[in-house]
């Protein structure tokens, strides 16, 4: 995901600043999307139908541009899926 966030710019792939190895761990400075997870979210509420469709699309248009660049994004699920506080995926 780290490589994918570095060299994928796209509206709906979280920006990634720089990365530093620190020790044996890969610290990672990237966009804060302060609505959190998706996750954390369909845990709390409950989303409406126009809701879920603006998510997918969203999540469908990056793996769209990923996989036009022979990009395979292998572990999608809503941990991964990240929005900002007013909704941006």
């Amino acid at each position: 995901q780290v490589v994918i966030m570095r060299d994928h710019q796209h509206e709906n792939v979280v920006q990634m600043y720089n990365s530093y190895l620190v020790g044996d761990e890969l610290w990672v400075v990237m966009e804060f999307l302060e609505g959190g997870a998706l996750t954390d979210i369909v845990t709390h509420t409950r989303m409406s139908e126009e809701q879920i469709a603006a998510v997918c699309r969203s999540v469908l248009r990056a793996l769209a541009v990923l996989h036009a660049q022979g990009v395979i994004h292998r572990d999608i699920k809503s941990d991964s899926i990240l929005l900002t506080h007013d909704g941006r995926v």
